[in-house]
């Protein structure tokens, strides 16, 4: 008995093996779609616990993403303002809010409008948080331009040196961005003198117009099977006259191009916040990250 159910597991296990190796070979077991290195930091979490809250920001119903616990003391950290999609709210974006934080960023993300002076309320409330001793972002966030690092002061925790600026506005270190609906009260907001780069995820604008607020270099991630944004993202891309980066992802749909999307937000927010200028490297070289497997990408006017 013991001789029979041994072979027919050897068997049932053979049997299995194959089949995978046949629906390997006609395309039916999907494959890993990272490209050329399935290990890239930012296709998972980074080395930060995070916390949430989402009874949070200037009017109590955004929600709050942030690093904390072991390795954040003495450490200040870039921000990143998120539109979420019509209909939505920070709940439906949690995941994707937790994982940049992961990365060493303060997120906020808001129910997103037209006009994105929602996430210009939140950044100013942020920088009055940096200010309140009762806050947990109380001297974490970076103002001075020194992400990921001590507070300038020799990492004493002692900030008594007044942020500098910049004819007359705080030089924050923050980007913003957004999916669908939440793209386009980016573009509304891009020209504001605080932001150094913007994010917009399957949401082009509906005018062709969008791209005239644009300031600093942005990034456009649309998804191959997304029939409502996709045409006006690849506008956008022609009349865009700041340094800019688009990718289309195969496969991908309205709803999935933000989940989707992660790794690229992750590596640009970090390239341009982070200043980790090898990542440059992993949107433009021809093997690169986002220029392989599922990504089919483009650029120009850098």
């Amino acid at each position: 008995m013991k001789a029979k159910t041994t072979s027919r597991f050897l068997s049932t296990g053979l049997t299995l093996f194959l089949t995978l190796v046949l629906l390997a070979a006609w395309g039916c077991v999907p494959t890993d779609p990272t490209g050329p290195d399935p290990d890239y930091d930012t296709f998972k979490a980074g080395p930060y616990r995070t916390t949430q809250d989402l009874r949070s920001g200037p009017s109590g119903d955004s929600g709050l993403f942030h690093p904390t616990g072991s390795g954040t003391d003495n450490k200040k950290f870039p921000i990143f303002l998120w539109g979420c999609g019509a209909a939505s709210g920070p709940r439906n974006y949690t995941d994707h809010m937790n994982r940049i934080a992961s990365h060493g960023f303060v997120v906020v993300a808001e129910v997103s409008s037209n006009s994105g002076t929602e996430l210009t309320r939140a950044l100013d409330w942020l920088i009055s948080e940096n200010d309140n001793p009762r806050s947990p972002l109380y001297q974490k966030l970076d103002i001075t331009g020194e992400s990921g690092g001590d507070n300038g002061n020799g990492g004493t925790g002692c900030d008594s040196v007044s942020p500098p600026t910049t004819g007359g506005t705080l030089a924050v270190n923050v980007a913003a961005g957004g999916h669908s609906r939440g793209s386009i009260g980016t573009f509304a907001i891009a020209d504001d003198p605080r932001l150094k780069t913007t994010i917009h995820v399957a949401g082009g604008s509906f005018d062709g117009r969008g791209s005239r607020s644009l300031r600093n270099p942005t990034i456009y991630i649309a998804g191959e099977n997304d029939s409502m944004a996709t045409s006006n993202v690849e506008r956008d891309y022609r009349a865009t006259t700041v340094p800019v980066f688009m990718t289309v992802m195969s496969g991908v749909d309205h709803m999935q191009a933000a989940r989707e999307g992660l790794p690229a937000i992750i590596a640009w927010l970090r390239w341009h916040l982070m200043d980790e200028t090898e990542r440059q490297a992993d949107f433009f070289d021809r093997n690169g990250v986002f220029n392989t497997g599922k990504w089919d990408s483009k650029y120009k006017n850098w």
